[in-house]
């Protein structure tokens, strides 16, 4: 089951990267009609996110963890970033709230806008490349 949330996650948060390269090309060919994509994708990169790409499950075992003031087994600065703004915000809202609502809060956070996607420039930039390369493909055999 986790795996299939995983999934689902996953797939949004493509969808919403490649939602956003649509946006900033918008936005910026709007001030710079000749921009390129780097610069495209650079405007997308410093964009916000709709909401943080975790699950309920890994949203809970890391706050978990971070609570009792233990280190995170995670390497990747991004996904540490996101778990800590997820924190910070679970013990503001916390405090204010009876215990029993704990994971209702959490749940709340984790579909909340996120300051960012939380992905590095290589990852982002392959989301938009196979995506357009797969619609590329699919408008190519379309044709046939």
């Amino acid at each position: 089951m986790e795996n299939i949330l995983e999934n689902s996650v996953r797939d949004m948060c493509k969808q919403d990267v490649i939602d956003c390269f649509y946006k900033s090309l918008k936005e910026v060919r709007k001030t710079k009609p000749f921009a390129t994509q780097n610069e495209v994708i650079e405007h997308a990169l410093k964009s916000q996110a709709p909401r943080f790409y975790v699950t309920f499950e890994n949203a809970r075992r890391f706050v978990s963890l971070l609570l009792r003031k233990k280190k995170l087994p995670i390497i990747n600065e991004n996904k540490l970033a996101m778990y800590k703004e997820i924190y910070n915000r679970y013990i503001k809202r916390v405090k204010d709230c009876s215990k029993r609502y704990k994971y209702y809060i959490l749940e709340k956070i984790i579909e909340e806008p996120a300051p960012s996607f939380y992905l590095d420039e290589e990852t982002f930039r392959g989301i938009i490349y196979r995506t357009m390369r797969k619609r590329q493909l699919a408008a190519s055999q379309a044709k046939c």
